[in-house]
């Protein structure tokens, strides 16, 4: 039984076949977080963790780096402003995360079963990135402050470009307390 088990929770995705759940409440121990937070691994009998601390810094972060790309989104620079942290600590924490660890995470995220693999340069900030569209498009209620200053958000976009985290399908069976978010 992994850590994260104790509490309740809810599965929301797999990332290079590694649980990303949900709290449903506060978790403290292997790793601290609430349920305003997100988290990769669940924890001793699992894999170590890793907490989305700020889901709005996560969606600043991702809107700011395709900001450029969209002609339409430059006005939006002034909004996610405020919400910009480019401290990478202050977005992703790691718990318990050894050498081995990170290399074998570093293995995972160049794999070429996911759909956007890391060029391997900066594990951190492709994180950021692909969890930043994950809570954009998927969870924006993690990001309410930033999302509701947004108008239509979704209209200016064509098309994905991180989309690793997979969601399971419904009728699959889950082991979180919580069940499956999105079915």
């Amino acid at each position: 039984m992994s850590h994260i088990d104790s509490f309740d929770h809810e599965l929301v995705g797999i990332l290079g076949g590694l649980p990303v759940y949900h709290p449903l409440e506060k978790i403290e121990g292997d790793f601290i977080c609430d349920k305003n937070q997100l988290v990769l691994g669940g924890g001793s009998g699992e894999h170590p963790a890793v907490v989305i601390e700020n889901p709005t810094g996560i969606v600043a972060y991702f809107l700011n780096e395709i900001l450029n790309e969209i002609e339409e989104l430059k006005s939006w620079k002034e909004i996610i402003e405020p919400y910009l942290i480019y401290d990478l600590d202050e977005l992703l924490t790691f718990y318990d995360w050894d050498i081995e660890t990170y290399s074998s995470f570093y293995k995972r995220s160049k794999a070429k079963s996911l759909l956007n693999p890391s060029n391997g340069n900066n594990i951190e900030e492709w994180l950021i990135l692909g969890f930043g569209e994950f809570i954009f498009y998927s969870m924006p209620e993690l990001a309410k402050e930033l999302m509701v200053k947004l108008e239509d958000p979704y209209k200016h976009f064509k098309h994905i470009r991180y989309n690793n985290i997979l969601i399971v399908p419904p009728n699959f069976p889950v082991y979180a307390k919580g069940g499956n978010k999105f079915f």
